[in-house]
């Protein structure tokens, strides 16, 4: 992978003499933003980048994320898009989290200081002597992903103030949004191939992924969102209060009509009424059950048709570009 030529190098904010001291790369000290990491050792760094970088279980179902999120890394709301959408930025330090949406809330990985230094990438990362060994790639091919998903989170200059509103501070605070337009350019350029499986595809819904990680990772859940048993009894509540209100309906709608049935027929008519009322009620109640089943099947096979048409749809582009002389 180190062979290589990523133009994004090019674009990567400048290291003054101070910065490259500071960070400990003039005398090989430590890792970047981390002076207590020590980058000469190979075994403590190899550790700490596969923690900070890798996304294990999705890269391992990668293949299978299709079922969850929309075939394309580009699935990616810009910092604006997310707020104007009603979500909240969580920061994690878990790449595993990063860009996994829950309802209101994003999380969200900052960007790693290391990142984004030029010598740390020349002299570890696409070194022809990378010191990683069987890791190599697995730790690029991370970094290049996170380092991209960026690329369309920060689009605009609001999406930039965001980014380094101290509330979150995704971004450090060194570079420009000058500086940031230009490296975004080329951090589109970086190809799907050359990425880990998880950063192919961009946002994922931690529902979705709780769901199908039952089959695909043989798992009772991907991230547990209820940390208390109160939470967790309470997220039962609306649907079975929901059952028992149409149940109760029903009974209630049967009780009136049976008990009109051995009635004395002083007043036909007020009976009769009270009988079709009963009756019209456990028709309406019925109808609208089966309307709500309806709607909820018809929107589970068009996500499925959808991931389908994407998944092909790619797959036949793909062909062609190989197939093309």
């Amino acid at each position: 992978m180190y062979e290589k030529d990523y133009p994004f190098l090019t674009f990567l904010p400048p290291e003054t003499s101070s910065r490259r001291a500071e960070n400990g790369l003039a005398a090989h000290a430590s890792l970047p933003g981390y002076s207590d990491l020590s980058i000469d050792s190979i075994h403590a760094l190899t550790t700490f980048l596969l923690d900070e970088l890798q996304c294990r279980d999705l890269d391992q179902i990668s293949h299978r994320l299709w079922l969850m999120s929309t075939q394309s890394s580009a699935n990616i709301a810009a910092l604006h898009r997310q707020r104007v959408r009603g979500r909240e930025i969580v920061i994690t330090e878990e790449t595993k989290l990063h860009l996994i949406w829950f309802y209101d809330k994003i999380h969200i990985k900052p960007l790693p200081t290391y990142l984004l230094s030029t010598t740390f990438w020349n002299s570890h990362l696409l070194s022809g002597k990378q010191p990683f060994g069987r890791h190599h790639e697995t730790i690029v091919s991370s970094a290049l992903g996170l380092l991209r998903s960026y690329a369309h989170l920060i689009i605009h200059e609001s999406d930039f103030r965001i980014a380094k509103d101290r509330a979150t501070t995704l971004i450090p605070e060194s570079i420009t949004w000058d500086q940031w337009r230009l490296l975004r350019s080329s951090l589109l350029a970086i190809r799907d191939e050359d990425v880990s499986g998880r950063f192919r595809f961009g946002e994922i819904r931690l529902t979705r992924l709780n769901f199908y990680c039952k089959f695909l990772l043989a798992r009772t859940y991907y991230y547990r969102t209820h940390r208390q048993y109160g939470d967790y009894f309470a997220s039962f509540y609306p649907p079975l209060l929901f059952l028992f209100g149409i149940v109760s309906i029903m009974l209630g709608s049967m009780q009136l009509a049976a008990t009109l049935e051995g009635q004395n027929e002083q007043w036909p008519r007020l009976l009769g009424l009270f009988r079709m009322f009963g009756v019209m009620i456990m028709g309406v109640t019925f109808l609208i059950l089966i309307i709500l089943v309806a709607l909820f099947t018809v929107k589970i096979v068009r996500e499925w048709i959808y991931a389908l048409r994407c998944r092909y749809l790619l797959q036949g582009r793909s062909a062609g570009f190989s197939s093309a002389p």
